[in-house]
């Protein structure tokens, strides 16, 4: 091989290692894509926390404005936590029993309302009873009424029961008054109970 051909050959190469060599991926490219696809994943991500936070946020407020219907009934110490559907539904007129009060819940779209069923729309009644705690057994041991209670609890001084309405208390031939009266006493379960002192 005369120095002409391999002058030749080295040309042909250097043409050859510069075409290779224009083929030759970007790596240095394709390192700044893949951290460019990384932050803007990453922006993403933190856009979407942030908006999340900020609606659960702003849900929260929301629900935390809203007020829970209740009732404190004074003379014994207890607040009842009512359904929110019970708003501006119900009256409550106190009495006593047996050395103690006794509550009266009422449906006061019937109660007080005129015609022959104002005196009903009872709903359930609260109220202590006896001057010592007593257990659910020895209040059953004890109790001679004739009407149906539900122990609730006792604290040191009394004990809480809850009596139910054992007779019609809604005219059944006003299909109106009878679901109102019906969605209330439905959603009884639902009450809860606080002792404002339990001691």
């Amino acid at each position: 091989m005369n120095g002409r051909e391999l002058a030749d050959r080295i040309g042909n190469m250097d043409g050859y290692l510069i075409q290779q060599a224009e083929n030759l991926p970007d790596y240095g490219a394709r390192h700044r894509k893949k951290w460019a696809v990384r932050i803007a994943s990453g922006v993403a991500v933190l856009a979407l926390a942030v908006g999340s936070f900020t609606a659960g946020a702003v849900v929260f407020a929301k629900e935390a404005v809203v007020e829970q219907e209740m009732v404190t009934l004074e003379e014994i110490g207890l607040t009842l936590l009512l359904p929110d559907t019970w708003k501006g539904n119900y009256s409550v007129e106190v009495g006593e029993m047996e050395g103690g009060y006794l509550y009266t819940f009422y449906d006061n779209t019937i109660h007080g309302q005129g015609g022959e069923w104002t005196e009903s729309g009872a709903l359930f009644f609260i109220g202590t009873y006896g001057d010592m705690p007593m257990t659910e057994a020895e209040m059953d041991a004890e109790h001679h009424h004739a009407y149906a209670y539900e122990y609730l609890f006792s604290t040191r001084t009394t004990n809480y029961i809850m009596v139910s309405v054992s007779d019609m208390q809604y005219d059944p031939g006003d299909s109106a008054m009878a679901s109102h009266y019906e969605t209330l006493v439905q959603s009884i379960p639902d009450i809860r109970f606080v002792l404002d002192d339990v001691l």
